[in-house]
């Protein structure tokens, strides 16, 4: 007799990988964290800003909300804060009128009024956009515009200083400020915005290479089956009917995703859903001839009955 082998005894795996992944988590947990992504805002920093020397002087809190390619509009709030002597006697009400006034694309776009002794709320004011989606999803729009603050009455210019904030997901703002202009009078602040999307952002749209890569294996596979003479099962329509549907989903919850026709559509998209279509039309035309085969008969014949296995006899 050969002996008998003693089992391999190995070590289980488990909780290996049960410590890796949690090791994964924590360290993408800690990143999340740090960079500031589940923030609903985040601070925008403004290049050449500075503080005003005097003590009278008001804070504009400039919060982003929304950046709108299409029509090329940048939706905001701005807040005034008081300083100084151009505080009220009540909590958030201005001493003083005032008047704010952003120029942007040329134009007077937006004006904020003030009346002496209100209450201060915020006032959503709008930027024109420099540029459009013109290099989706690598788009980088700025707006240039003027800002400036007057006594509402007197006509003097008021300083201030800027804090601005950022709403509008998925976009990176960042900014400059150039030195003051006086015209008429007027002190006025040249400020220019610079957005581009967030890495989430690009990555989501990268998966339309994987959709290429996807479509071209199941082409290979599809198309190599039939050429192989191998049997396509129910299994390859519903691989492809569920990709089919998957890519424009997929298209549709990108981030700020541009209208239907762009260049993205034209070079991924559209050759993807077309290949996918013309195989899935192919696939299910296969199959519902190959199964309606019988259907084309003008004779059937009844199937034989299975025969029962012969009975064994007990020797004993």
């Amino acid at each position: 007799m050969t002996p008998e082998k003693s089992p391999t005894v190995r070590r289980n795996p488990a909780p290996l990988i049960l410590a890796c992944a949690v090791g994964a988590l924590i360290v993408y947990y800690v990143l999340i964290v740090f960079t500031g992504a589940l923030n609903t805002s985040t601070d925008v920093k403004l290049a050449g800003a500075t503080e005003p020397d005097e003590q009278d002087y008001l804070t504009l809190q400039i919060r982003v909300q929304d950046i709108d390619l299409t029509n090329r509009v940048v939706s905001a709030n701005i807040l005034p804060i008081p300083h100084g002597a151009l505080v009220g006697d009540k909590a958030g009400e201005m001493s003083q009128s005032l008047r704010i006034e952003i120029s942007s694309g040329g134009v007077t776009t937006s004006v904020v009024t003030y009346p002496g002794q209100s209450i201060v709320d915020p006032t959503s004011m709008s930027l024109s956009l420099e540029r459009g989606d013109s290099a989706y999803p690598f788009d980088r729009p700025f707006a240039n515009f003027h800002l400036s603050v007057q006594n509402d009455e007197t006509g003097r210019s008021v300083p201030f200083a800027i804090a601005m904030e950022n709403s509008a997901r998925p976009w990176i703002l960042t900014g400059s400020v150039d030195h003051a202009v006086t015209e008429g009078g007027k002190v006025t602040y040249p400020i220019m915005l610079d957005g581009n999307r967030d890495a989430l952002s690009i990555a989501l749209v990268s998966f339309y290479v994987l959709a290429i890569l996807i479509t071209t294996l199941m082409a290979v596979v599809t198309i190599g089956s039939a050429l192989l003479r191998h049997t396509l099962e129910f299994s390859n329509i519903i691989w492809l009917s569920a990709t089919m549907l998957s890519f424009p989903a997929l298209r549709a919850s990108m981030p700020g995703a541009p209208p239907i026709g762009t260049a993205m559509d034209f070079i991924v998209l559209f050759p993807c859903i077309s290949l996918i279509a013309v195989m899935l039309i192919w696939t299910g035309s296969y199959l519902l001839w190959k199964e309606s085969g019988i259907l084309r008969r003008r004779t059937l014949t009844d199937r034989e009955a299975p025969t029962s296995p012969a009975p064994v006899l007990d020797a004993s």
